[in-house]
């Protein structure tokens, strides 16, 4: 139901999850590394995100 890239934002923000258990500036730097334009793609999340139905 999300937009592909918002998608790929989710699996990479999880697949972080596997080297950082939290959310600290070491795991916003990985997914960083990984995706320099997640900001944009969890910005989307955050406005659109609640309207998507599981």
């Amino acid at each position: 139901m999300a937009r592909a890239d918002a998608f790929d934002y989710i699996l990479v923000h999880e697949m972080c999850h596997l080297y950082y258990k939290n959310h600290s500036k070491d795991f916003w730097n990985l997914v960083s590394k990984i995706m320099p334009d997640y900001e944009k793609r969890r910005e989307w999340l955050r406005r659109y995100g609640v309207r998507m139905d599981l």
